[in-house]
């Protein structure tokens, strides 16, 4: 179908402390090669990625634009990557012009060892945790989220991976754009989907590779492809 993929890349990666002083996080290795690059060959090179950029920014664009001669990338500039109001959310509005489409959302600190399903459905990315008070979680029943909530305490099993497909998206766009309420500080992809609940939007597992935190991501070092989730 057609469809694009917008890959977030970029915030500071804080939670990675030492790892992120020379390199945006996209760039850091799993089994030798940029997370950034696990995420964009998992994709048929016609589909056009749609990345957003901007804490040292010029350490993805150089290396992709070298290392990915043939693929088609829209660099997006995030002014505002940092601090009060920023977060996914923020980041992923300022690429609302180029995602007129159905298209995959993918956080650049997820990996996963499944094939990537198109967007021929709303699907929201879940795996299971055993706290899910630190992600964006979901209530899933029969297969389909019923619920969704973003870092509180609560009964939910499955955390969000940040990976999803969005088949209806201009209602996806209206809903984030409308609300503009923050948590911990930042505007999130949740504010977007739960729009979607009002339609049908299926929970799909996928083995969950984190590479946000330096605990996560040596377990990725370790596991990523072929071991099983990263539990939280």
């Amino acid at each position: 179908m057609d469809y694009k993929v917008c890959i977030l890349a970029a915030g500071m990666g804080t939670r990675m402390k030492h790892f992120t002083r020379t390199f945006n996080k996209a760039i850091i290795p799993i089994q030798g090669k940029p997370s950034i690059c696990h995420i964009i060959e998992k994709f048929p090179e016609q589909i056009e990625i749609v990345i957003a950029v901007g804490y040292k920014k010029e350490t993805i664009i150089d290396y992709l634009n070298v290392q990915y001669q043939h693929r088609k990338f829209i660099f997006v500039d995030i002014d505002h990557f940092e601090g009060e109001g920023s977060g996914p959310g923020y980041s992923l509005l300022q690429c609302k012009e180029y995602l007129q489409c159905p298209f995959v959302f993918f956080s650049v600190d997820t990996l996963v060892k499944e094939d990537i399903h198109p967007p021929e459905q709303n699907w929201f990315g879940v795996a299971k945790v055993s706290d899910t008070s630190r992600f964006c979680s979901a209530k899933v029943e029969n297969s389909i989220v019923v619920r969704i909530d973003d870092k509180i305490k609560c009964d939910n099993e499955y955390a969000f991976i940040g990976l999803a497909g969005i088949k209806d998206y201009e209602p996806f766009w209206t809903s984030l754009s409308l609300d503009n309420s923050l948590i911990k500080g930042e505007k999130q992809v949740s504010n977007g989907f739960q729009s979607l609940l009002k339609k049908t939007l299926l929970a799909k597992n996928f083995t969950w590779f984190d590479t946000g935190t330096p605990e996560a991501h040596k377990y990725a070092l370790q596991n990523y492809p072929n071991g099983i989730s990263f539990g939280g």
